[in-house]
């Protein structure tokens, strides 16, 4: 899944893009019992709101590796 578009991996390779792919999971599961561990470097996430001005922001925020995550097709 990325900020644009969703897709059905099979063994590392793209097989097919996922038209509507929703999540259905708690922060309070994901940020609790579902974290694995976090990422001990950062990545930028830029603000990319473009009504009528462009944002110049973002944060700061580590990966999670999470044990599970419920997707809804």
């Amino acid at each position: 899944m990325t900020r644009y578009a969703c897709f059905w991996v099979e063994n590392g390779e793209i097989v097919a893009p996922i038209e509507n792919l929703r999540f259905d999971e708690s922060l309070y599961r994901c940020f609790g019992e579902s974290l694995a561990a976090l990422t001990q470097f950062q990545e930028f996430i830029p603000e990319v709101g473009t009504y009528e001005h462009r944002s110049l922001g973002g944060v700061w925020v580590p990966g999670a590796l999470l044990r599970e995550f419920t997707y809804t097709l």
